[in-house]
């Protein structure tokens, strides 16, 4: 599987290469892009990866198709199962030795609304 560096590594090789393609600066990059002039830079040495929005700009920018500034690029799920998370209230929680949390991962238990909730995740077809 490929981890999150590989994937922003793979993303900002493809913008140096097709900027460099177009002989303009990474500032220039910025300008064709409405992007504020370091982002070129941050996206080319791995340090981030942009939104949406940003990512349709640079390829409007880099006058190439989103398809080709992603090119190469894949996420494989880690084999989710089906299924269904279930809720049900309980009249008595487990007793904790740590203070309460506001929001409670999921399964686990929460309180919302004054009444504590039991969440499992029950395995589906």
């Amino acid at each position: 599987m490929i981890d999150n560096y590989m994937i922003r590594r793979r993303f900002g090789d493809t913008v140096k290469h097709h900027r460099r393609r177009l002989g303009v600066s990474q500032e220039e990059l910025g300008w064709r892009g409405d992007l504020h002039r370091n982002d070129a830079g941050h996206f080319e040495r791995a340090e981030r990866m942009p939104r949406v929005e940003v990512l349709l700009r640079t390829a409007a920018a880099l006058e190439i198709s989103m398809r080709e500034l992603l090119k190469g690029m894949a996420w494989k799920t880690s084999g989710l199962v089906p299924g269904r998370y279930v809720f049900e209230e309980v009249k008595q929680p487990p007793r904790q030795n740590r203070p309460e949390r506001p929001v409670c991962p999921i399964p686990g238990w929460c309180v919302l609304d004054g009444r504590v909730i039991r969440a499992e995740w029950e395995g589906g077809s």
